[in-house]
């Protein structure tokens, strides 16, 4: 019976932060739902990026690019938090890949550095303004955090 509720109890942990399931709705460019084994729905929010909000540019071909990637497929989330919404803020895997680093590798958001330190992810966004991809070929980009403040340049 202990060995049982050390497993029950190694198994609650790892589930906290670390949660699989198959992608059924794309929001946006850096929200996901997903459906776990359970037929549990869980929103997932991308971890350390920013992608254009639903009316600023290059938003619905961020929107685009996330479904071609992952929708209906299966993804591994990494949890690093629940934010203020009640969504589950996580790294999301699939195919060896970090939707993260594809959405700055590909132009399509901004490192969020208001909550992310990661060197590795500042050089995909400045490698994609340096090759003026996606959203980077617009003269002065606004960032979405400005964007949801109302500020327009």
């Amino acid at each position: 019976m202990r060995i049982f509720i050390q497993l029950l109890i190694v198994f609650t942990s790892l589930s906290f932060f670390a949660q699989t399931g198959r992608v059924i709705k794309v929001k946006d460019g850096d929200t996901i739902v997903i459906l776990d084994s359970f037929n549990t729905q869980h929103t997932i929010r991308v971890a350390d990026i920013d992608s254009p909000e639903k009316g600023q540019p290059f938003s619905k071909v961020a929107k685009d690019f996330v479904s071609a990637e992952i929708f209906g497929r299966t993804v591994f989330v990494e949890k690093t938090k629940i934010d203020r919404y009640g969504r589950t803020v996580g790294n999301v895997f699939y195919d060896n890949k970090n939707l993260s680093e594809e959405l700055l590798r590909n132009g399509l958001a901004w490192h969020y550095k208001y909550f992310s330190d990661d060197q590795v992810l500042s050089e995909l966004e400045l490698k994609a303004r340096e090759k003026q991809v996606g959203l980077w070929v617009d003269k002065n980009p606004i960032n979405p955090y400005e964007w949801r403040k109302g500020t327009r340049y």
